[in-house]
């Protein structure tokens, strides 16, 4: 292999990079690399492109040299280079180029001792009819799980005792009791599997420590109508970035919509004639139709038409930044929300959760003051059952707990006249 057979594949990665819409400038900075690691491939004589080849160009550029050549770095220097480095050799062993896959692939929690009997676990999740969210959290879980195991030592599946259950549960005490309780569901679910999958005599679960959990441990903060106006009106509906942000906050505000299901809105679930939403939900799987109301209808075109960036990706909403693909995190929305809460100068108290959540919860305090049933509300939310619906939301409408508050003083006027005891 020579320097012409690398000129020819920098010419394909740079017009891989022009067509997956990246800036002339960067284009022209892969190419000064790569002409570079095009002359020293040529001066080396070798038969192909190896990785080995790659760390010793990079080594001779910056001065840096890598265990591997995909190994996590942090210096900038290193990842310019690097960069379109692994793109030429991508071309030359014949595989695709993907300009937007990570060089280093994420981190897998799980050991690698244990990743097979973790996937078996996880695709028996699926078959079950786990949802995504569901299977993630369990991955997490049980990952954490066999780490922890594979950090003390034991690795006998089949000899786990109630020790090793307890020791994995103490190391979690820094953790939120929501936290904790959901690691022990999951735990619970993958001791199950290994009994029924016959890699256990019999289940542990049973064995796991009682986890005492206030299921509504925090309050969120509920948001009243004058803040909800700052807040949307503090928005820069101008710049394409704030047309986004003010269309996903508004469209929470006014529909109640989870994060999980604003993030993957696709522009084929807004039926325009009938003014209607129509979503599988994320969190249970189950199908969702709401009223395209005209506030929020007209803040989706205004997005769509003046401030969305062309993209492939069916999302609405859709990051700002290439590949201009869907939000990666709940937390990257949330931040937009914080973002504009702080500029237009609202306060929240400290040991409230002021997420987008919270503005889903202040729709449904807001519907519950206004006397709308239950029910209704219990739909609109989404919802499997309204006792989901009353159990956490009827403790906010303090107007109407009010109307339940017995008078102490009729109580013990009552009592002393029935002969009751002196207080």
């Amino acid at each position: 292999m020579g320097e012409a057979d690398v000129r020819s594949a920098v010419g394909r990665v740079a017009a891989v990079l022009l067509e997956a819409g990246r800036a002339e400038a960067t284009v022209r900075r892969h190419q000064v690399v790569l002409d570079r690691f095009a002359l020293f491939v040529g001066g080396r004589g070798v038969d192909s492109v190896s990785d080995q080849v790659c760390v010793d160009f990079i080594a001779k550029q910056t001065g840096v040299r890598l265990g591997s050549l995909r190994e996590p770095v942090r210096d900038r220097a290193v990842q310019a280079v690097r960069r379109p480095v692994v793109l030429v050799a991508d071309v030359l062993a014949g595989r695709p180029v993907e300009v937007d896959r990570p060089v280093v692939s994420a981190k897998d929690g799980c050991p690698r001792m244990f990743r097979l009997l973790r996937d078996d676990y996880l695709i028996a999740c699926r078959r079950r009819g786990n949802v995504a969210a569901t299977v993630v959290a369990k991955d997490r879980a049980v990952s954490r799980f066999l780490a922890y195991l594979e950090d003390v030592g034991a690795t006998d599946l089949a000899v786990l005792g109630v020790r090793d259950l307890s020791g994995f549960l103490l190391r979690q005490h820094g953790l939120r009791r929501k936290t904790i309780a959901s690691l022990r569901s999951s735990l619970a679910d993958f001791l199950d599997f290994l009994a029924v999958s016959g890699r256990m005599l019999g289940s542990l679960a049973g064995l796991l420590p009682p986890q005492k959990y206030v299921r509504h441990e925090s309050e969120p903060h509920l948001w009243s109508a004058v803040q909800v106006r700052r807040l949307l009106a503090g928005i820069d509906r101008q710049s394409a970035i704030g047309k986004r942000d003010y269309a996903m906050i508004l469209a929470t505000a006014r529909l109640g919509l989870r994060i999980s299901d604003l993030r993957h809105l696709e522009l084929g679930d807004l039926d325009w004639r009938a003014k209607t939403i129509t979503i599988i939900q994320r969190k249970t799987g189950r199908p969702l139709s709401l009223p395209l109301l005209d506030d929020v209808g007209w803040a989706v075109i205004d997005y769509v038409q003046h401030g969305r960036p062309e993209t492939a990706c069916p999302k609405v909403f859709v990051k700002h930044r290439h590949p201009f693909d869907t939000f990666g995190s709940a937390a990257s929305v949330a931040t937009r929300l914080s973002r504009h809460a702080a500029r237009a100068g609202i306060e929240f108290p400290p040991e409230k959760v002021c997420g987008m959540h919270s503005l889903r919860g202040s729709l449904a305090v807001a519907m519950i003051g206004n006397g709308t049933p239950i029910s209704v509300v219990s739909d609109v939310l989404g919802h499997g059952s309204s006792d989901t619906t009353q159990a956490y939301y009827l403790r906010f409408d303090t107007e109407r707990l009010r109307c339940c508050a017995v008078d102490v003083e009729d109580v013990i006027d009552q009592g002393g006249a029935d002969g009751g005891h002196d207080v």
